[in-house]
């Protein structure tokens, strides 16, 4: 009876890591983009593991963050210029800048949202991303394109960086 006890709790130990999330064994994020005629605008979410990013932010500024601390100006403005730099979107062959909206933590996530606003005639969207790559290799970011109920998922992984969605 002892042993089978002592078993119990050595499982629970050793799976602690992975009940808490304090470590995952996977590398990925999610990107949704979303462009509606009738709102003229493209709405972009990204979902994360709120480490990861936090990791991918101390690379990028050399300073550490804690996502968890929501509607903090500083960290709002290491997210706009990490996502700025390693997130692209292209409107019919144009370049378009981001506007970077909030974040905020989802249970075991972090959603950030940006809008590109003032929008029409939209045919074609490329998103172009490396999120995150520099942090891990096996890296995986997931897409979702959407125009007008038109919907793509794809799987980048490095060194893939761009996808596409036509009308």
């Amino acid at each position: 009876m002892c042993f089978m006890k002592n078993s119990v709790y050595l499982l629970l130990f050793a799976a602690m890591p992975f009940l808490t999330g304090a470590n995952h064994p996977f590398y990925f994020s999610v990107t949704e983009l979303e462009y509606n005629s009738s709102r003229k605008e493209v709405g972009i979410s990204c979902k994360v593991f709120p480490d990861d990013m936090e990791e991918a932010l101390r690379l990028f500024t050399k300073k550490k963050f804690d996502l968890s601390i929501e509607n903090n100006q500083e960290i709002s403005a290491a997210l706009a210029s990490y996502f700025k730099k390693h997130l692209g979107i292209k409107v019919n062959g144009k370049s378009k800048d981001i506007i970077f909206l909030g974040y905020q933590n989802d249970k075991e996530a972090t959603w950030i949202y940006f809008n590109i606003p003032k929008l029409t005639n939209v045919a074609s969207i490329e998103l172009s991303t490396d999120l995150m790559y520099e942090y891990r290799e096996e890296q995986t970011n997931i897409i979702h394109l959407n125009i007008d109920k038109k919907r793509e998922s794809l799987k980048l992984t490095a060194p893939s960086t761009t996808v596409s969605i036509t009308k």
